[in-house]
């Protein structure tokens, strides 16, 4: 699934994940931390020389380390790439006065390096432009400033020799020093992520994928399924969300297995359904990767597992998320259509927040929008988020289709969508994710609310 989509669609929080987050808040601290340091030193060096028109720039760049701290904490992609631009425009500012002059060469430009490796080392592959096009903007600076090629825009403003030789050997030494605590970053990193795929593989052959299961139910109370989502519990008894674990596995390319395994106890609990009258229409959401559903062996291994587990097929309600329309839909609802002929159901998660259009929309065999929580939990401090929300159950309507809002926390809540027109809910307001022994207790209190 695509990158910020992937927590949410196994039934957490979006984002792209534990071992990210903490990567992109290290490089923001260090990011922070730096600039502060430096910016503060060259300031007060220049108040004392008598240039206060040079402390200017090291001003800006203190407010760019405090925003880069600040920030840290969120570690989003946004917060990264606002860091990184500002201390881009910082660098390039002084840079052009840092030109050559007498026996001085230019150094700040030097600081340009350690900015490209963090971003390319940061960035997910996916996120082309953080990964790739602005480094390569940071090392094409670097290379102009290198040959004097930009040494006609400076603006003729220098400060004192002795200055800019200390200066110079400082830069040198500490654009170096931030360079290689960048790749020590990365680097540990790296074996991090090895290690955890080291474990992941380890995990799926001892068994250690748990699915849990959230109840879904109509605006009256009746119980109509649940969704499967998957957990890791590690040996240590540790339970992992899937954050933690989900995007390392589609790279590694055991999120197919993981998968798997996650439909088979889907499939092994409604089986137990049908053999009671109270349960047997109940229904069971599954989440499906879009780098398993472009997996030619997929289709067979889900026809394999139906038949194993002999349930009935339309009971089975496979969930793709919007976002991952945006890469060879061909190929996809192929596939989705395939997997329809064998019984089975489709619903779109996330839907409003990926980028497909209406047009794809009628051509996806899909039964079901899921609204996302974020239009729900929005609707009611935000104007434009509430008509979205009734716009998106409209749409529904008109489709023929039905909807169903995720993240629905309180009555409040409850009470506008039912007022909207949807009809279906999941949420903390009526569970909250729980293992397959404590959904069938929770379900037997409530045998006067379910469909059979």
């Amino acid at each position: 699934m695509a990158g910020n989509a992937v927590g949410k669609h196994y039934g957490l929080q979006k984002f792209n994940g534990t071992a990210r987050r903490e990567k992109v808040e290290g490089i923001l601290s260090l990011t922070g931390v730096s600039c502060i340091v430096l910016g503060l030193g060259w300031a007060l060096c220049y108040l004392y020389f008598g240039r206060a028109e040079l402390s200017i720039v090291f001003v800006a760049l203190i407010a760019v380390g405090v925003l880069a701290l600040l920030r840290s904490k969120r570690s989003d992609g946004a917060s990264l790439l606002i860091v990184a631009h500002c201390i881009f425009l910082a660098v390039y500012a002084i840079a052009l006065i840092d030109a050559p002059i007498a026996w001085v060469p230019r150094s700040v430009h030097l600081f340009m390096l350690p900015l490209a490796a963090g971003a390319a080392f940061t960035f997910e592959a996916r996120e082309r432009y953080g990964s790739l096009v602005f480094p390569l903007i940071c090392l094409v600076s670097f290379a102009a400033f290198a040959v004097g090629a930009l040494d006609p825009l400076a603006p003729g403003i220098s400060p004192p020799v002795e200055v800019r030789a200390w200066g110079a050997r400082s830069n040198v030494t500490l654009s170096m020093i931030l360079l290689a605590a960048i790749f020590a970053i990365h680097r540990a990193d790296i074996g991090r992520r090895l290690r955890m795929e080291r474990e992941l593989r380890r995990a799926v052959r001892n068994g250690e994928i748990e699915v849990h299961y959230q109840p879904q139910v109509r605006g009256g109370g009746a119980v109509s399924g649940a969704e499967a989502l998957v957990r890791w519990r590690r040996p240590s008894g540790a339970l992992l969300s899937p954050d933690a674990f989900i995007p390392l596995a589609e790279e590694s390319a055991l999120i197919g297995e993981i998968s798997l395994e996650v439909l088979r106890q889907a499939c092994a609990t409604l089986k137990l359904w049908s053999d009671s009258p109270c349960t047997s229409q109940l229904r069971m959401a599954v989440n499906i990767s879009p780098v398993q559903l472009l997996d030619e062996a997929f289709v067979p291994a889900v026809a394999a597992v139906i038949r194993q587990m002999d349930i009935d097929p339309s009971l089975l309600e496979l969930e793709l998320t919007e976002s991952a329309l945006s890469t060879n839909i061909t190929a996809m609802v192929e596939r989705m259509r395939a997997l329809e002929a064998l019984g089975v159901t489709w619903a779109l998660d996330d839907f409003g927040t990926g980028y497909s259009s209406l047009s794809t929309l009628r051509t996806l065999p899909v039964r079901k929008l899921k609204i996302d929580r974020h239009f729900v939990q929005e609707a009611a401090s935000q104007e434009s988020a509430l008509r979205l929300l009734g716009k998106i159950v409209e749409i529904s309507q008109v489709m023929n289709m039905s909807a169903l809002a995720e993240g629905v926390e309180t009555v409040a809540q409850r009470d506008l969508l039912v007022g909207m027109g949807c009809d279906h809910f999941q949420g903390y307001l009526f569970a909250r994710p729980m293992p397959a022994a404590v959904l069938q207790a929770w379900l037997e209190k409530r045998v006067d609310r379910l469909p059979g």
